[in-house]
């Protein structure tokens, strides 16, 4: 089913409503050519594939609007199987893009003379209208498109708050949800700070899913993704014809598609000045003007915010407008890292171990006391997103059904500084050895590969056997 046909009910009643101002039919077909919608003669059309296609396919074909001005005589109309009876005199078509691509055309169609002249003489005028018409079908397939994923959103927008609720039990992350649940039904902006993987971006999903914009899908941008002088655009949208390689008909902002719902700007701290100073306008008119544009579209949104930057610092600098600044962070909430809350990491572990269960069909029943320790014992640097990917790695790679200490990467136990605990040097380099050796060879090497590493490793094959079968690499 394409993208025009999954909104057929709303194209039909769209046409239906263009129909009556223009006191002329119209349809619209799809990439395959099949009438999604239509009044008048056509209306009894809809789900069939068009007969008089040659028209239609050079439209989707080219991007390019076009014009039949008398059905009898236009080339555009030569092979068409209805030429010698069509009762259309003329027709007016443009293209229905969607992300740059064409998947439908629109057009008004003559079946009076007088219809046809109207049609003629203000052609131009007519043209403008079917331009703003496909934009306002294009924001409606995006806004289709969304919908269609925010019932799964929603699911684990919801698993994601029983989970904030089930592993943030320490007092700071507690108090940062706190406020995120109580701010929720507000419209005020929320600046959300804190390091590189804390979890700001499942917070503004929580804050979103239990405010009463959640029916709406939550728009997210990545001001840091984006290269700098695409930035503007991708906020505020452009016409066609804005700037050099423009799209034609130009293109929605995110501030548009977010218009009745929540935008999040997240690590806002790398937003260019001369996009922070139209971000400012924009929040205090409530009014966002695409490039090249004429005039101010109103939008209702929620603005929800986050940077691990030093803002202030940015501010002092002078590379982060203060204005902005004050204007942003109306409801400051700090995720603290993981290192800072070292106690919600047994039940951050639990809970992600049965997230990979799930998710990879494995059946891992927990971690060792020793495992545990060592991990309790690590700062992670990239917070709970680092703790995430470690335990999908030890969930395909540990042999057991238990995390043990020597399933645990290298980087995380030579880093951890408690990490053995009270065991004796001898211990620590006995451990130590046993993942040198193991990373060096496999348990099926060959004969020559095993003297290939004892020569490697300037040692004796009596040694060599010695240490691996006391390490169990034999």
């Amino acid at each position: 089913m394409t993208a025009l046909m999954k909104i057929q009910t709303f194209i039909q009643a769209y046409v239906q409503a263009i129909s009556s101002i223009l006191e002329s039919d119209v349809t619209v077909v799809d990439s395959e050519l099949i009438r999604v919608a239509g009044t008048g003669n056509y209306a009894e059309e809809i789900g069939s594939t068009v007969a008089h296609g040659n028209f239609f396919s050079r439209i989707l074909l080219s991007g390019e609007k076009g014009i039949i001005t008398d059905a009898a005589k236009d080339e555009n109309c030569i092979g068409c199987e209805k030429r010698g009876y069509c009762k259309e005199l003329a027709n007016l078509a443009y293209p229905i893009f969607k992300d740059g691509a064409v998947v439908g055309v629109i057009s008004i169609i003559a079946f009076q003379e007088e219809q046809r002249e109207y049609l003629l003489k203000n052609r131009s005028k007519l043209e403008e209208f079917l331009k703003y018409m496909c934009v306002l079908l294009e924001s409606k397939l995006y806004t289709d498109e969304a919908n269609d994923r925010l019932e799964q959103q929603l699911k684990i927008i919801h698993n994601a708050e029983k989970a904030w609720s089930f592993v943030g039990q320490s007092p700071k992350m507690q108090e940062a949800i706190r406020i995120g649940k109580k701010v929720a039904k507000s419209n005020s902006t929320v600046f959300l700070r804190g390091e590189s993987g804390t979890g700001k971006e499942i917070m503004a999903k929580m804050i979103h899913a239990l405010s009463d914009r959640r029916d709406a899908l939550m728009i997210s941008i990545n001001c840091a993704a984006i290269p700098e002088n695409l930035v503007e655009s991708e906020l505020f949208g452009y016409e066609e014809g804005a700037f050099t390689g423009a799209k034609k008909h130009g293109s929605i902002g995110k501030f548009e598609l977010a218009d009745k719902s929540t935008i999040f700007l997240d690590e806002i701290g790398d937003m260019p000045l001369h996009v922070q100073t139209k971000l400012l306008r924009v929040l205090q008119e409530n009014k966002v003007e695409r490039i090249g544009g004429r005039k101010p579209i109103p939008i209702d949104i929620r603005v929800i915010c986050a940077t691990n930057k030093n803002i202030e610092q940015m501010v002092e600098e002078g590379t982060f407008r203060e204005d902005l600044y004050y204007r942003l962070n109306i409801i400051p909430i700090e995720l603290p890292p993981l290192r800072k809350r070292k106690e919600d990491l047994p039940a951050l572990i639990d809970y992600y171990i049965a997230y990979y269960n799930q998710k990879l069909g494995k059946n891992m029943t927990g971690v060792s006391p020793e495992a545990l320790q060592t991990l309790m014992s690590y700062d992670w640097p990239g917070n709970v997103r680092e703790l995430k990917n470690i335990i999908e790695y030890l969930e395909n790679i540990a042999e057991g059904q238990e995390i043990r200490l020597t399933d645990l990467p290298n980087s995380i136990v030579l880093r951890s500084g408690n990490g053995y605990g009270d065991w004796s040097l001898e211990e620590i380099m006995g451990e130590y050895e046993k993942r040198v050796l193991g990373s060096m060879i496999r348990k099926e090497a060959t004969l020559a590969e095993k003297n290939a590493l004892a020569d490697a490793l300037k040692i004796s094959r009596a040694t060599l056997y010695r240490k691996l079968g006391k390490y169990g690499l034999l």
